[in-house]
């Protein structure tokens, strides 16, 4: 049978995933899918992980190395996807900046900050939130205090005042958003989008922006427009995904069209987390023909 599918957004246990990479390979082989890549957050750990089995008796299509690395735009928190990277001189780069030191020292300072902003938004949490003593992962805070409040029905109104559903949109309309009280400025203890964009070209891979219309922003397109003229060496869009409408997709087709830029496409698969997107399929069966990486898949 013929392999026409991919899915070039998929994550693992190697951030906040819930599938190790070996099962990961094991699911898209099942889907018969003709490329897939594992970009977890800031790091290229699950390729270190696939150096340790024979990949071809497990997955018999076409892996690209990835990742999905943390920036910002005009102070919006955004992502940019690589492709075709060199894992382990993203990985020298995430160590050296997701040490463990540098995330307790980051993380820690983010959390009594956000901390703070939630006692003084009057919203009720059960038990007093603490670190663990081993931070799972950068970031890992974020989720601990959306989980603690929304387990408390008192916080109800918050979340229905901005319209927050799940923890994606905690995180888009909540803490990355200006105009909520707990909005924290993540921008300020990040890399730039420039020094992303030179990470993966100086690992001999591609840049594309990720999930545009996640983005809490009102112009997605001009937003978008601007970007590119900024940032130098931007190779591409994520057109395809799984919460984007028709609409959507056929705007950010032409945009890529109009700008010479390469399109890509995945699920966002996470497990657990995103329990209604698939590998493969997205939502609502929105497979990604193969046809849309031709121009620059190896």
């Amino acid at each position: 049978m013929e392999r026409k599918f991919i899915d070039l957004h998929i994550h693992s246990t190697n951030s906040d995933g819930d599938k190790k990479p070996i099962e990961l390979l094991e699911m898209a082989e099942k889907l018969q899918l003709a490329y897939i890549s594992i970009t977890d957050h800031e790091n290229c750990k699950a390729y270190e992980d696939l150096e340790k089995i024979d990949v071809k008796n497990i997955y018999k299509g076409k892996i690209i190395p990835g990742c999905e690395l943390m920036t910002s735009f005009n102070n919006v928190i955004i992502e940019i996807l690589g492709y075709y990277v060199d894992e382990k001189i993203i990985n020298k780069w995430y160590n050296r900046t997701y040490s463990k030191e540098e995330i307790e020292k980051r993380d820690k300072k983010l959390f009594e900050t956000l901390k703070d902003k939630v006692d003084k938004s009057n919203l009720k949490i059960e038990n007093e939130l603490c670190l663990p003593k081993e931070i799972p992962y950068t970031g890992y805070f974020k989720y601990m205090t959306y989980q603690a409040l929304k387990n408390n029905n008192a916080n109800k109104e918050f979340f229905n005042k901005y319209n927050i559903n799940n923890y994606e949109e905690f995180i888009r309309k909540g803490l990355s958003n200006p105009q909520n009280p707990l909005f924290i400025q993540e921008a300020d203890y990040i890399a730039t989008i420039q020094e992303i964009v030179n990470l993966i070209h100086n690992a001999g891979g591609l840049a594309f922006v990720a999930h545009l219309y996640k983005y809490n922003i009102e112009n997605h397109i001009n937003f978008l427009n601007d970007m590119i003229k900024t940032v130098k060496g931007i190779d591409g869009v994520e057109c395809y995904y799984s919460s984007f409408s028709s609409e959507q997709t056929q705007e950010l087709e032409k945009f890529c069209e109009d700008n010479r830029l390469l399109k890509s496409g995945g699920s966002d698969y996470h497990g657990k987390l995103k329990p209604k997107y698939y590998m493969g399929k997205g939502t609502e069966n929105k497979e990604i023909d193969k046809k849309i990486i031709a121009k620059w898949a190896k």
